[in-house]
Formats: C-alpha cells, structure tokens, sequence
C-alpha cells in the first residue's frame, strides 16, 4: 500500500517505509528503559513495582542496539546497491554521511568535553570515532558518553563496506554477509575462552559487525527477484527454526549469561535471528493492519528523535542524579519514576530542538550530492531508491515531496 505521490522502486518497495521507524522507535524505547530504569544507583526494592517478567524485559533493553545495528545495515546497504553504478559514488556516500552525523556528534563531543572533562582523552578518541577502542588502550570511560562505543562499531563497518558492495556481485554479497554471521560469534566464543574481558568483547567492532551483516542481507534479498511473502514466510520460519536450535543447544552451557564464552557468543546471535523474523514479516506486510502499530504516530516521532535521543540521555541522566538525586528524599519507587520520568521528557525535549535547528538544516545540504537520474529504465542495481548514508539511530528522510509532520 502506498500513498499519494510516494516514490515506489522496481520491485514495489517504497523509497520511504514508515513501518522502519516504528522499529526504529522500539530500539530506542528499549534502550531508554533500560537505562533510566536500571543504569543509575536505585535504593534497595526500588523496582519491586515491576512483574518479574518486566524487569527481565527490561532488562534485555541494551538488545536495542543490535536492533539498530540490522536497521543501519539494511538502510546503508540498500543505498550502496542502489546507487553503486552512478557517478561519485563514494562521494555522495560519505559526504551525505557526514552531513547526517557528523553535526550533531560533535556538537554533542564538544559539549561534553566541559562536562565530563576530566575524560578528555577518551573524547578525544572519540572524535576520531575511536570510543570502543578505549578498552584496549586504557582510558577511563565517563558513564554518558559511554554509548559511542556503537558508532564507532558503525562507523568501522562502513570504511570497507562500501568498497565491498562496489566490486563484488549479490551473489557474493550474500556469501560475504553469511561469513560475517557465523564469525563473529565464533571470534566472541574464542576470545571469551582465552580470558578477554566480556566488557571489551562486546563492545569491538570486529566481535559486532554481524548485526550489520544481517541487515545487510535482509536488503539484498529485498531488492531480488524472490523479495515476495512467500519467500518472507520462509524465512521467518527459518529463522524461528535456527533461534530454537541455538537456545536449546546452547542451553546446558550458559547461553543466557551475559558473561559466559557461550552467552558472549550467541545471544546476539539470538536476538538476530528474532529481529529477523519481525523485519522481513514488517516489510512484506508494510501498509497493512498487521503493521498498522509501528505506523503510530508516538513511534514515528520516537523514530525521528532517535539518533539525539541515544547520544544524549544517558548524560541527562547523570545531570540530573548529580543535581537532584541527593536533594529530594524520595522513597525508593518514586526515585525510580521521578528519574525516568525527568530524563525522558528533558531528552525528547532536547531531541526535538536539535532536530529543528541543528540536524534538519544541515540534513537540507544533502540535495547537493545527488545525482539526477537521466535513465528512462532502473537497472537491476538499481531497482530500489533508498535514502542515503542514514546511521543506525536517524531517522529515515523524507523523500522530496512529502510531508515532514508526523
């Protein structure tokens, strides 16, 4: 289903897919849960308000970046197929790329570095999208900026990728993206058997680029002949297979810690395999009722505010404990919700001025590096027009023409 004057490619996929920013939005919903909720001191019995089943759903909220991960993958991947026979090809990527990050990341960098200025080495590191390289090198890593560590992961990716997606077939692509997937967790499992910190495991890009991986070949798939739900079905049924496969085996050997070789190893694995299945299913069942919820305008707006929302509230958080959290004398639930509550609003409503006056202006400098397309046919690499060099956490752009409420 598709609206009025909506862009649509070869093979039907419309250039903007709403249903994406909903899953955006769960992303970053998780992530914000899980955070204002169990990543500050909490009195004891402070969450004995939440069913145990809701604490451990929380819990898994930090699952939200691999989410982001398969988002950014299938976006950024589309993009390079669809655009890798147009001139300046690496041009257009990484300055469309630049304009879509870059503003914000430094405007956010700069801003710590006042205040969180005894890190200074590590936002220095930082700067040069080094923040998941502090392990290695020994820096002390302040707890707000702490969340850089996955652009870094993303950004790492995307000095290769769009070489590869360049000078390799689908075919291989596809090859590629399955060896991504079985290595990565067999390199977590290995390194994790030889004593590395799980802290250190998690966070390096070569341990977590199989997220990207499956992204990446959801949006190869979804720009082929068999891109279809028949096929969706299939694999949905695949995946759900290989997730009962990978927890029942992995079971026995502490596959739901978070600190053991096997838990290090394949519950991101499991978490892709769940992503997967609702991903492709969103997609081919986009504009219908069975999507309608990830079409709700809260998601929408959580999705557009996403990528400000990620980098910033966690240092709202620690703002307000350092001003607040020692003065108000509440009982244990209320500090909980008084917290939550407080860093919420103040990061949506920070997120939405820095989308209006910082990110969007700059977004609007995009349109120079655009090429106009002379063909009268698509080609079979480009059969699908996808908005351009979009990070794991923004939202996708709206394509000329439509509107820009939500």
């Amino acid at each position: 289903m598709k609206s009025v004057g909506q862009k649509t490619s070869g093979n039907g996929l419309e250039s903007r897919i709403p249903e994406l920013d909903g899953i955006r939005a769960i992303a970053i919903w998780m992530v914000l849960l899980v955070h204002v909720i169990t990543a500050f001191p909490n009195p004891q019995g402070a969450l004995s308000f939440l069913p145990w089943s809701m604490q451990v759903a929380i819990g898994h909220g930090w699952l939200g970046v691999d989410l982001f991960f398969m988002l950014s993958g299938f976006l950024i991947t589309g993009i390079l197929l669809d655009t890798r026979e147009r001139p300046h090809y690496f041009r257009n990527f990484y300055a469309r790329r630049f304009l879509r990050i870059m503003p914000l990341y430094f405007t956010v960098v700069l801003v710590w570095a006042f205040l969180y200025h005894p890190y200074g080495r590590y936002l220095l590191l930082s700067s040069v999208f080094g923040a998941n390289l502090a392990p290695l090198v020994h820096f002390a890593v302040p707890h707000g900026p702490t969340v850089l560590w996955s652009l870094a992961v993303e950004e790492h990716f995307y000095l290769l990728w769009p070489a590869i997606v360049l000078l390799v077939d689908r075919k291989k692509l596809i090859w590629i993206c399955l060896a991504i997937f079985i290595g990565c967790p067999i390199l977590r499992g290995i390194f994790a058997l030889r004593g590395m910190n799980p802290g250190t495991i998690i966070v390096l890009s070569w341990f977590r680029f199989d997220g990207l991986a499956t992204g990446a070949a959801i949006a190869i798939w979804a720009r082929s002949p068999r891109f279809s739900r028949k096929t969706a079905h299939v694999i949905a049924a695949v995946c759900l297979a290989m997730l009962f496969v990978v927890t029942i085996a992995g079971a026995g050997h502490g596959i739901f810690g978070t600190k053991t070789p096997v838990g290090l190893a394949f519950t991101y694995t499991q978490a892709y395999f769940a992503f997967a299945i609702a991903f492709v299913l969103s997609l081919v069942y986009r504009g219908t009722a069975w999507t309608s919820v990830l079409r709700n305008p809260f998601l929408q707006l959580s999705g557009a505010l996403s990528y400000c929302l990620y980098l910033i509230h966690l240092s709202i958080g620690d703002g307000y404990q350092a001003l607040f959290a020692n003065r108000l004398h509440l009982g244990p639930t209320e500090t909980v919700l008084t917290r939550s509550a407080v860093v919420i609003l103040l990061s949506f409503a920070v997120a939405a001025l820095s989308r209006k006056f910082l990110e969007q202006p700059c977004l609007a400098l995009k349109s120079r590096f655009e090429e106009v397309e002379k063909r009268t046919q698509v080609s079979d690499r480009d059969s699908i027009e996808m908005e351009a060099a979009i990070p794991l956490f923004a939202p996708q752009e709206l394509t000329r023409g439509e509107s820009a409420s939500l």
